[in-house]
């Protein structure tokens, strides 16, 4: 029942392509304060050996070694080393792509552009390498990544929601206050928490979680993020947030890339994903095949590329709450994972957790959790990724692969003993 299918194939089955991958997320937020990171890095080791990543700031050469040591990450990497946020990896690319198309040649490839968010950058940077693109048009994006769009689309296709608002943001207009202080009362008269949050935001950006208690407050605070929409609704009892993820291929294909568990703060706040644990029967099968009426409606409409819908299961139902229309960070995850085991063997268990430690560099990092790091054999490990700011910040990401959940438990202590955990 729980089958994982290789994201790679669902890219390109083709020997005769080359894979071109920017993992930057600066496309999906036009403001960018300092929490927000290019990412470039994370699809290092999810890459194969003749695929091309390109970076938007510098390689880590030690964080490079380290991965081809145990036979993983790209001979071909370009560095765009870019220091200024100002400016996508896309329109890094499109403003210089000869350091690409010198990799480009030399293999003898054609190239196929895999970002991670599509906009119209996007397809600017794949045609100014003379790729294909492995996304949607910037509109198609938009649409489903769109909260108040998605679940609008959902009643279309008859899928329950979970019951709220769209509400415009309008500041200068003095009704527009307490047109959302009544939508809030309203919800509270029969919920003890309603929840507010942004139609674009991701991994907990714009959102907002209010028992009424200073709601004026909260008011100015979301005018002043720039919201233009905001949804309202009842903040559920939530048991589970399983993340469904599926691909559409240049073709059109629809395959289904699996269901994991999302571990989330403060109610929808995106920690963590664990993949291993059991699913009840009923849940995975109203989940996929719901999913899959959301993704054929997604290629009939055109979109290309990676989707994962974001579900709540609660007393009241399991509703979709959000369409991840881009790559997802656990796809990279999922692609590091199966890079893995085509080395050593089957890896039942894996959890990706948002860790942080002591700035340091990826050498030091390595001493830091030896007994515990990933060697290229033992199963029970933790295998470190997207540690480009580690030096500045300390913060980077792990997964920790694992035979069952007490070794899951057992790696995330010892890793606490070393001085890293979650914030």
């Amino acid at each position: 029942m729980n089958t994982y299918h290789p994201l790679k194939k669902c890219i390109s089955r083709n020997e005769k392509e080359l894979l071109v991958y920017g993992a930057d997320n600066f496309s999906q937020f036009p403001r960018r304060d300092g929490s927000i990171n290019s990412k470039c890095d994370r699809v290092l080791p999810a890459a194969s050996r003749d695929d091309l990543v390109v970076l938007h700031g510098e390689l880590d050469l030690e964080y490079h070694r380290w991965l081809q040591s145990h036979g993983l990450g790209p001979d071909h990497v370009v560095q765009y080393k870019a220091r200024s946020k100002e400016m996508t990896l896309s329109e890094l690319i499109v403003d210089n792509p000869e350091p690409i198309r010198e990799v480009i040649r030399k293999t003898g490839r054609n190239p196929v552009y895999v970002p991670w968010f599509s906009g119209a950058r996007e397809a600017e940077a794949a045609e100014s390498l003379g790729a294909h693109l492995f996304g949607a048009s910037e509109s198609n994006t938009l649409k489903y990544n769109d909260k108040a769009l998605f679940k609008t689309i959902c009643q279309q296709l008859g899928i329950p929601v979970v019951e709220g608002n769209s509400f415009g943001m309008f500041p200068r207009n003095k009704e527009n206050y307490p047109e959302m202080e009544a939508i809030v009362n309203g919800y509270l008269s029969t919920y003890k928490t309603v929840i507010i949050r942004g139609t674009l935001g991701e991994s907990g950006m714009s959102l907002y979680k209010t028992d009424g208690s200073g709601l004026p407050l909260l008011y100015r605070e979301i005018a002043d993020s720039g919201e233009k929409v905001v949804i309202i609704e009842p903040f559920l009892k939530v048991s589970s947030s399983p993340n469904d993820q599926w691909a559409i291929g240049r073709d059109g294909g629809i395959t289904h890339l699996g269901m994991r568990d999302q571990l989330c703060e403060q109610g929808l706040i995106h920690v963590g994903t664990l993949k291993g644990s059991a699913v009840a029967p009923e849940v995975w099968n109203y989940i996929t095949e719901t999913s899959e009426k959301i993704a054929h409606h997604m290629a009939k409409s055109g979109y290309r590329g990676v989707a994962g819908i974001d579900y709540i299961v609660a007393e009241e139902g399991i509703f979709p709450i959000e369409n991840n229309a881009r790559f997802n960070g656990s796809s990279y995850v999922g692609m590091i994972v199966d890079n893995i085991e085509k080395l050593t063997a089957p890896i039942p268990y894996w959890k990706f957790i948002k860790i942080k430690t002591a700035a340091c560099t990826f050498l030091e990092l390595t001493e830091r959790i030896k007994p515990v790091l990933y060697d290229g054999h033992k199963l029970n490990s933790v295998f470190p990724f997207n540690c480009d700011v580690l030096p500045e910040t300390g913060s980077f990401a792990v997964i920790l692969l694992a035979q069952d959940l007490d070794q899951i438990a057992k790696l995330k202590e010892a890793l606490k003993e070393m001085g890293v955990q979650r914030d």
